[in-house]
């Protein structure tokens, strides 16, 4: 039986997310453009952010992103096991309630803003994107209706 060899190993489709990601998150308007891509996506998320120090929620994002791509790197470490859950935490349905249905559009606005910033971009980096996010963001999800901390 013939079986298709894979083109990217899980590490080099981390590589790759990483790369494309560090290309663009130094640009001063990508958390900007992010936020304007999520809500155009969904308007009714927009809400969530009412009152929110843009200052602050910028670096928040950047951080965010930052341990959800070193998760993918090592999963089994404690310490980025350890913001994950932080992470999932924080937007549970106890704290600010982000719906799990809501990634959905946060994955689709951070496509769209990558593909915008990254000069690099191919065609292939969207589908390592998702495969890629799918991992943190549905353990993040999973945590979505723990009561316990």
């Amino acid at each position: 039986m013939f079986q298709k060899k894979r083109k990217k190993s899980w590490q080099e489709k981390v590589k790759e997310v990483f790369n494309s990601y560090y290309r663009c998150e130094i640009d001063d308007a990508f958390t900007r453009q992010f936020y304007k891509n999520l809500f155009f996506l969904n308007p009714k998320i927009e809400k969530y952010f009412d009152k929110t120090d843009w200052i602050y929620q910028r670096k928040a994002l950047v951080h965010a992103l930052d341990n959800l791509f070193h998760f993918l790197d090592d999963p089994e470490n404690t310490h980025k096991k350890n913001q994950i859950i932080r992470i999932a935490k924080t937007h549970s349905k106890k704290n600010l309630n982000i719906h799990p249905h809501d990634y959905y559009y946060w994955i689709d606005a951070l496509i769209l803003t990558i593909k915008k910033f990254d000069n690099k971009w191919y065609n292939s980096l969207e589908f390592y994107f998702r495969e890629c996010l799918f991992f943190p963001i549905s353990f993040i999800i999973s945590l979505y209706h723990k009561e316990k901390d």
